[in-house]
């Protein structure tokens, strides 16, 4: 998985309202990096991350 994959599933899995504590276990991290990781994105406001979610899929759909 690259880094940019695991980011954008720490990012996703904090706007589904997934503890910081709960994501580091599920990808094998530690709790600091993961929050670091949603705090670039908007962490812990949800709407700012969702936001940040909807820009990638739009991404990913435009690159497809």
């Amino acid at each position: 998985m690259s880094e940019n994959t695991t980011q954008q599933m720490i990012i996703t899995m904090l706007a589904e309202g997934n503890p910081v504590w709960f994501v580091a276990g599920m990808v094998n991290m530690r709790s600091h990096d993961v929050y670091m990781i949603g705090r670039a994105a908007g962490y812990p406001d949800k709407f700012k991350l969702r936001r940040a979610v909807w820009s990638q899929q739009q991404t990913q759909r435009l690159a497809a």
